[in-house]
């Protein structure tokens, strides 16, 4: 079977809903048509040539097998540009995987711009230009006295840095305090749903989801910014920018 036509298509084998809607919207952008299956085994029941898509994109952490099982198996199986992301610290298994065919290891990617920023270097040819004397670039200098986030639980608001404020749920403002406590380091999620919930469950982890997801749209409808908090796949969520908590 040739190609999707007018356009390239993407395999998208992500079980996370929110991750998996982000990457086909930027896969959209970027001009692919995508079929997405969320789980392994609906990759392997769908599967008929390889020769269908331009990308297989994996998630290591799918719902009913380690995605890395299924890349090895597409790219073993022919497929293109197979492409596997999340924690993936294991040495020997990265090397298999190689040598196996897949074409792409990210580990613990940045969240979906970084995922599509190795997608646009495979996909780019390489083009040959004319040496240049080398030069040297200085490094950007910080700028002093820029203002972090606040998270003011009292009045149940959060700041941004120009002073624009977000309203917060009581669910929204205990992952703002919590995210805000480990500003280094993702926060873990199992303790994230049981501060929320009390308990680690499907159904607590769906809600919290939802709480995310609600938390990102309104920052970027009020402060019109990049999305700040990054999913480190397999420990947690991270605020990337400076955040601190008020008490008022």
């Amino acid at each position: 079977m040739s190609q999707l036509t007018g356009r390239p298509s993407a395999l998208l084998v992500v079980s996370d809903g929110f991750l998996a809607k982000q990457l086909t919207d930027a896969l959209h952008i970027q001009g692919y048509k995508t079929v997405r299956a969320g789980l392994a085994r609906d990759c392997y029941s769908a599967w008929s040539s390889p020769e269908r898509f331009s990308f297989c994109i994996i998630d290591q952490h799918l719902a009913d097998q380690p995605g890395h099982v299924l890349a090895k198996y597409l790219a073993e199986n022919k497929a293109k540009n197979v492409v596997l992301f999340g924690n993936l610290a294991d040495a020997e298994m990265r090397m298999s995987l190689y040598r196996s065919g897949v074409k792409l290891l990210l580990r613990e990617p940045d969240g979906t711009a970084e995922i599509m920023a190795a997608i646009d270097a495979i996909d780019s040819p390489q083009q040959v230009v004319e040496s240049k004397p080398a030069t040297v670039v200085p490094f950007p200098k910080k700028s002093p006295g820029h203002a972090p986030w606040q998270v003011k639980a009292l009045q149940r608001e959060l700041v941004a840095p120009e002073g624009q404020s977000v309203a917060l749920t009581r669910n929204e403002v205990k992952v703002c305090l919590a995210l805000a406590e480990s500003p280094t380091e993702p926060t873990n999620r199992e303790a994230l749903t049981r501060s929320l919930y009390g308990r680690f469950d499907a159904s607590a982890n769906r809600a919290l989801d939802a709480v995310i997801k609600r938390l990102r749209q309104k920052i970027v409808a009020r402060v019109s910014a990049v999305d700040p908090i990054t999913t480190h796949y397999g420990e947690g969520h991270r605020f990337t920018a400076p955040i601190i908590t008020v008490n008022q």
